[in-house]
């Protein structure tokens, strides 16, 4: 094994070693390679059937921006030609395809053509499923869903076209804010047009809806006194936190649209919502969507959709409405953040994160996010999709109060949030630290004090009865306090992420780790090396939370 291999997550390597016996066609059962590593072999059956999902997921994508992607350029130098369409050059990757910029023909107008790899069309299932995810996303008309405007198969493979949105993806935004201080204004995503040389086109059908975020600036503006239409639309800073909400409203807008349809889209991201120059945001990428009425074509481990995005409930094949409202609330996070809400690499401990939910509070990382809008962004994206808002309309209404500078009524969630830690389990802390301290105190005292002749069978038992009852009031403090299950990170303690060193929890772990490491020490003098293994693996993974 390499250095770098060594510095890898465990399990990343073993899925790695897994994937090539795969790949070769000699691989075992996830079954049976679980056996042949026992002590990664419960994560092994939880994780992989999920990571080699997402592989095979993945692999039309890798093949279409290699060597598919050579094979289609080399195509469209001599002039490709996609049933009516005349492919251009290519404007996108991603989301299981490349998109070009095409002309149809027939009316004449340039359009953006997304080329799916030829598995789809080799692969009966993924055919007729992508025929009727088209023919679903054909169907809705709203003016923040990108259109599509005609889906087929031309020359072995499967398209769809859609309208050309003269937009830059959330995704440049972010980094657009995160490396420049100064303000994105309408005229630089023109710019950035322009230097990539997709041509703008068509009108402006929604510049003045109340949503928009010409709308937010050119009221500014008018308050100002401004006399002449200023020249630039609207403009974005790293504290535009009411235009961030702007932009959540729109795409929720779109989402509610599509859910009272029966219509999931599966892979809400920043790069799937797009802002154009009039500052309307359009949802694209529709033809991943999803009916709740066509479930039988997919497998129940489908786990369709960009990984850092994926709501929890995603990786045990599970979807509805929240699942978009999740990854449509970590978008905004993101945003208003200008970094990522998970920045695990390795994807057994980016997995691990999200499906534990540990998404730091947005004030924790930026104070100055109104704590109206951190409670919003909490809520979308609550871990049970049961604690999320049920529907997009809920949040839309939300957005709006806080856009509008009024009222949000919303309670502090009881996930992640730092208000309900610091208050209502610091009393209960001090009372059971009391309780075992002083009881533990005493109870040593006496043993001690005998120790001369060490007190052997019935007689040490209420000591050591003690020391247990201590072991269970400690651990009912560290799940209250942490808000974390201890058998889960007990089994994960080699791999466990270390807990942010400003978090109120980290603060709190000092004092759980002195009260542990006593008791330990307690255990190990009486030579009761059962207790004191079962002390010292707590030990060990406050170490570790500690980042020790």
């Amino acid at each position: 094994m390499t250095s770098s291999e060594n510095e890898r997550d465990p399990l990343e390597v073993l899925f790695s070693e897994y994937l090539d016996q795969f790949r070769r066609g000699a691989a075992t059962s996830i079954e049976m390679f679980a056996r042949q590593h026992e002590a990664q072999a419960e994560e092994i059956r939880e994780l992989f059937p999920t990571l080699l999902a997402l592989e095979q997921a993945s692999r039309p994508t890798l093949d279409a921006s290699s060597s598919q992607a050579s094979e289609i350029s080399s195509l469209i130098s001599g002039g490709l030609q996609l049933g009516e369409y005349q492919l251009l050059r290519e404007i996108g990757a991603g989301g299981m395809g490349i998109v070009y910029e095409a002309i149809q023909e027939s009316m004449q107008r340039r359009v953006a053509v997304k080329v799916l790899p030829r598995e789809f069309s080799k692969d009966p299932v993924r055919r007729m499923r992508f025929l009727q995810e088209a023919r679903m996303a054909a169907r809705l008309s709203f003016p923040n869903i990108v259109p599509v405007i005609d889906f087929g198969e031309s020359g072995g493979r499967c398209f769809f076209a859609m309208r050309l949105i003269e937009g830059v993806g959330l995704d440049w935004v972010i980094q657009r804010l995160r490396d420049n201080s100064e303000p994105l204004v309408s005229s630089e995503v023109g710019e950035h047009f322009r230097i990539q040389g997709i041509p703008l086109q068509g009108d402006d059908p929604e510049a003045d809806d109340d949503d928009s975020l010409a709308c937010e600036f050119n009221s500014i503006r008018s308050q100002e006194g401004a006399a002449e239409k200023p020249a630039e639309k609207w403009q974005l800073r790293r504290d535009s936190w009411r235009q961030f909400a702007r932009i959540g409203i729109q795409a929720a807008k779109a989402l509610q649209h599509a859910h009272k349809a029966g219509i999931w889209h599966r892979d809400i991201k920043p790069g799937n919502l797009l802002l154009d120059e009039a500052g309307v945001i359009w949802i694209t990428d529709f033809g991943l969507a999803k009916s709740e009425r066509n479930l039988s074509l997919t497998a129940s481990n489908d786990v369709v959709g960009t990984l850092r995005y994926l709501a929890p409930e995603r990786f045990d094949g599970k979807l509805d409405a929240r699942s978009d409202i999740y990854g449509l609330g970590l978008t905004l996070l993101e945003l208003a953040l200008q970094q990522h809400a998970f920045e695990e690499s390795a994807r057994t401990t980016l997995i691990r994160s999200i499906m534990d939910g540990r998404i730091t509070p947005p004030r924790q990382i930026n104070p100055q996010l109104p704590e109206p809008l951190e409670r919003i962004l909490l809520k979308a994206t609550a871990t049970k999709p049961s604690a999320r808002y049920a529907t997009a309309q809920a949040l839309i209404h939300d957005l709006r109060a806080f856009a509008k500078g009024e009222q949000v009524s919303l309670p502090v969630p009881a996930q992640r949030s730092p208000r309900r830690l610091v208050i209502p389990w610091k009393p209960l802390t001090i009372v059971l630290a009391g309780i075992c301290l002083l009881q533990g105190a005493l109870l040593w005292h006496a043993w001690k004090k005998d120790k001369g002749s060490v007190l052997p069978g019935e007689q040490a038992a209420p000591f050591q009865a003690s020391l247990r009852e201590r072991l269970q009031a400690l651990d009912g403090l560290y799940e209250q306090v942490l808000r974390r299950d201890l058998a889960h990170d007990i089994r994960n303690r080699t791999t466990v992420e270390p807990l942010p060193a400003y978090s109120i929890q980290h603060a709190a772990l000092e004092h759980l780790l002195i009260l542990y490491s006593r008791a330990s020490d307690e255990a190990e003098a009486a030579q009761w090396t059962a207790d004191r293994e079962e002390f010292q693996v707590r030990v060990d993974l406050l170490s570790r939370l500690k980042g020790r």
